[in-house]
């Protein structure tokens, strides 16, 4: 309810200065990668405000219930070695996005907050709780009316932060949580601009 109520009122806080100026915009996105990944518990998106054609501000949070099946995946998180862990991604990342004015590319620089619960799933009393401050950066590739549909767009996105307050290896009764501490993401936001 507050995760509602936080992009409601970034919406009414954005919308009227976008509409004073025309290459002002206002975006919001849903996130279908991260959240596909871990059978859609929780919830993930973008707000993102564009303050001229070579820079926007954005917003991505990430709420979410991380499985054992996504964890312990080499090819997806591969957070932990081992099985019988799960986990809880919370991420509120502001990011400022330079803009590459004749291509869909753009890079940017990033600050935020992230909070991170492992928990064996036999052993309660083993678990994580970790909360940092991050810097960072990344790039991504934005596809503007996506299957030319006005307005609707894609955007792939690859952040890489640094853990202020970094998780060493940590053994967790017979699964190993891996360190934290240069982290990166793949994200894939579906949404509209405004």
């Amino acid at each position: 309810m507050l995760r509602l109520l936080f992009f409601v009122c970034i919406n009414f806080l954005f919308l009227p200065q976008a509409s004073a100026a025309s290459n002002k915009t206002f975006s919001f996105g849903y996130e279908l990668l991260e959240m596909g990944m871990n059978e859609y518990k929780n919830f993930a998106g973008e707000v993102g405000f564009k303050i001229s054609n070579k820079g926007q501000l954005r917003l991505a949070v990430m709420e979410v219930e991380l499985t054992e099946r996504h964890l312990s995946n080499k090819y997806e998180a591969f957070a932990i070695i081992g099985g019988n862990m799960t986990g809880y991604l919370q991420a509120y990342e502001l990011s400022y996005d330079f803009i590459s004015p004749n291509s869909n590319w753009l890079y940017f620089i990033s600050a935020g907050y992230v909070h991170d619960v492992y928990q064996h799933t036999i052993q309660a009393d083993q678990r994580i709780d970790n909360h940092t401050t991050t810097a960072g950066f990344g790039f991504g590739y934005k596809i503007k009316n996506f299957l030319y549909v006005p307005s609707l767009y894609l955007h792939f996105s690859m952040p890489f932060r640094y853990y202020f307050n970094s998780i060493p290896e940590t053994k967790l009764a017979d699964s190993t949580v891996r360190e934290h501490k240069f982290v990166n993401n793949i994200w894939l936001f579906l949404g509209l601009d405004f």
